[in-house]
């Protein structure tokens, strides 16, 4: 029997990790101690779950004997799932690093003499996902792709990891999924670049509005392959790993791998709000929005988004919803995300040469089952 830890408990990803390791039996996992700065959100009864509230950029001792009193003495797996967002790259590395090594990988060093791996889950980010056509190697990329120039928080968590389980005697596993479809209870804190919580408040204040929906980016970004990660399909991809030796010590890119495009997704996502799409359903880009090297928008979200802001409130109360709902939207993560002009795609050989088979639909596996959890949340009308 196994007792997991995770880190960064309450956000989309970790959500699903509890989710999914709280469905399997006792036999397999005995203990789930899930750490989040803030207030558990996960509604859950069962009784092999603990959680324990510590802020990761708090007190180092603070954590210590948050663990210990959750009896983290028999961890034999660490999953890790904690961000801070900082728009400069020197800080966010600072920031994340400490979390990461400072706070989780030293607590977990003194205190679970029985582990056996630690996961830790980055990115696409760490090819250049978000960066210009100049600064990465061309996608698809594999595992083994270069990293691209200049300073990454994922490129520094990942040395780290290989660095102190080889000191500790740990086996390790990292996971990099992309654009990941998932939600956390939106009503508390919100969810950072969430792109299918920001989608489903767009479409429901277009409806509303009684405007279509257009598109952000460009015709050049809406026909791209860009994937997908739906957050349940990475947990279940992750525990799978944790579970199978033989995939221990080893680097994994992890999508829906189902060649998505948002020229299939967003008619699907507009018939599903029942909102109408323009004609075209992508513009050209526009010289005047260009937002940065090889980065365009037809149809700015962010000025939609602050032009219509005074009108949130009110909009929010007539579809009986929060009235600080469209407060919790990304607008400038997604507006950036559907602004770039190159293929966002990876491999999937070294999963599928584990054992992994499984296909996602994006739309109904993903975008369409985060909207119904919406609904039932009250995030959007139903």
């Amino acid at each position: 029997m196994s007792t997991a830890v995770v880190f960064g408990a309450n956000g989309i990803s970790g959500i699903a990790a509890l989710r999914e390791l709280l469905c399997r039996p006792e036999a397999e996992w005995k203990k789930v101690i899930a750490v989040s700065r803030r207030p558990p959100v996960l509604d859950h009864e069962d009784k092999r779950l603990i959680f324990k509230s510590v802020d990761l950029l708090g007190d180092e001792k603070g954590l210590e004997r948050a663990l210990k009193e959750a009896g983290a003495e028999d961890t034999t797996h660490g999953f890790y799932y904690a961000y801070v967002e900082k728009s400069d790259e020197d800080e966010s590395v600072n920031v994340n690093q400490k979390m990461f090594e400072n706070e989780a990988v030293t607590a977990l060093e003194k205190l679970a003499p029985k582990l056996r791996v630690f996961q830790l889950q980055t990115g696409y980010k760490y090819y250049g996902s978000h960066l210009g056509n100049d600064k990465r190697a061309l996608p698809p990329w594999s595992e083994d792709s270069p990293r691209h120039v200049g300073k990454n928080f994922q490129h520094t968590q990942e040395d780290i990891l290989v660095e102190r389980a080889k000191k500790n005697g740990w086996n390790w596993i990292i996971t990099r999924p992309n654009i990941v479809v998932g939600t956390s209870k939106v009503g508390l804190h919100g969810n950072f670049m969430s792109m299918a919580v920001t989608v489903a408040l767009y479409a429901t204040a277009c409806k509303a509005l009684g405007e279509p929906f257009y598109f952000p980016g460009s015709t050049i970004s809406y026909g791209l392959q860009n994937d997908h990660s739906t957050a349940s399909n990475n947990a279940a991809f992750q525990v799978f790993l944790a579970q199978n030796e033989k995939a221990w010590n080893q680097i994994y890119n992890i999508s829906d791998d189902n060649k998505s495009t948002f020229e299939i997704l967003w008619p699907k996502i507009a018939k599903y709000f029942d909102v109408p799409l323009p004609t075209p359903e992508a513009d050209e880009p526009k010289s005047q929005v260009k937002l940065g090297n090889d980065f365009y928008v037809a149809h700015s979200l962010v000025d939609w988004a602050n032009t219509n802001q005074a009108k949130f409130p009110e909009l929010a109360k007539q579809l009986g919803i929060d009235p600080k709902v469209f407060d919790y939207a990304t607008w400038p993560f997604m507006q950036f995300a559907l602004s770039r002009t190159w293929a966002d795609t990876a491999t999937m050989e070294r999963a599928r040469a584990v054992g992994w088979d499984r296909t996602l639909d994006t739309f109904e596996d993903g975008y369409k089952v985060v909207f119904e959890q919406l609904k039932r949340e009250g995030v959007i009308p139903k």
